[in-house]
């Protein structure tokens, strides 16, 4: 059961902050400039929403491993 609810609320937080990606920039398609040979040049709204996705994520899987050791 624990399982299953921290998979809803990682589905519904990346969701949300792929909306608010969108949202809370003034121009969410200014291009952030290639910084080396190997990257390419990148919305803005793909690096919040990449950025953003991975740190949440991170932090949710951190709190389901704290929470699953206090149950096991």
């Amino acid at each position: 059961m624990l399982k299953i609810i921290f998979q809803v609320l990682a589905i519904v937080g990346v969701i949300i902050i792929s909306i608010l990606a969108f949202t809370l920039p003034s121009d969410p398609y200014e291009i952030i400039p290639a910084m080396s040979v190997m990257s390419f040049d990148k919305p803005l709204w793909a690096c919040y929403m990449f950025g953003g996705s991975f740190l949440y994520l991170l932090v949710l899987l951190g709190i389901y491993d704290i929470v699953n050791k206090k149950i096991a």
